[in-house]
């Protein structure tokens, strides 16, 4: 783990501190995983695990799973220049709407949600926006004709 605490809640930190098979390695980045020879992905044996620590040193750790989290960076750069983002790279919404700062644009999921960050208020969201276009086109007294 990166850093020196999870930032989890304390119940869900519980079992995996306590559980006798996860050894949580604080304070270290991931710089290789390393096994035997593969014909795919999902035949790879894991060996041991290369990390590097706060002071540069590098340790190997031998096992044979790791629990790998991608993160939570929104994957926004091709808005970069076109619509207001927070300091995170979050796409910045008008109030409690899905309105961004470009009228005719709205955002929802991983790249409008710096709270939850969840699959199930992802999809939610997703009907916000949905909601929220249909408004915008209604306004703009555009209609579309739907296929039968």
């Amino acid at each position: 783990h990166r850093r020196a605490a999870f930032r989890a809640s304390i119940a869900l930190q519980r079992p995996v501190l306590a559980h006798p098979k996860i050894s949580v390695q604080w304070n270290t980045t991931v710089s290789a995983f390393e096994g035997g020879r593969c014909s795919s992905l999902s035949d790879c044996s894991l060996e041991r695990v290369s990390v590097e620590l706060p002071d540069g040193s590098k340790r190997i750790i031998y096992a044979v799973a790791a629990f790998v989290a991608i993160g939570h960076s929104p994957n926004t750069k091709l808005f970069a220049s076109k619509l207001a983002m927070d300091a995170n790279g979050y796409l910045q919404m008008k109030g409690r709407s899905t309105h961004t700062s470009l009228p005719g644009v709205f955002a929802c999921g991983d790249v409008a949600d710096p709270t939850y960050r969840q699959a199930v208020t992802s999809a939610g969201s997703g009907a916000q926006a949905a909601l929220d276009a249909e408004r915008w086109l209604s306004e703009q007294q555009m209609t579309f004709a739907r296929e039968t």
